[in-house]
């Protein structure tokens, strides 16, 4: 429940930041009634979430390559296991 509860709140702060950027930049928060295609407004965002989450993932993919190559070499041998298990983790793999 605690996760479901910090979603929750976390949900909320990134509504109130978003609605407080609205309407710094048009003006006035959003209105449905305005002339807007809130379909094409809404599928640019997505394609936009889209690439923010394709560069996090690159991002974090490099920083994993950058750590393994690290602990090749002058690493106790169950040090590097315990990293690389938790790499595995990180990069979703079920053999964390």
């Amino acid at each position: 429940m605690k996760h479901l509860h910090d979603t929750l709140i976390d949900f909320a702060h990134v509504a109130n930041e978003q609605e407080k950027k609205g309407i710094k930049k048009y003006g006035q928060p959003l209105d449905p009634d305005d002339s807007y295609d809130w379909i094409e407004m809404a599928k640019e965002e997505q394609v936009d979430g889209y690439k923010y989450l394709l560069a996090e993932q690159v991002r974090r993919n490099r920083v994993i390559d950058d750590i393994r190559q690290i602990i090749k070499t002058g690493v106790h041998p169950d040090v590097y296991d315990k990293i690389n298990s938790l790499l595995n983790k990180l990069e979703g793999r079920g053999d964390g």
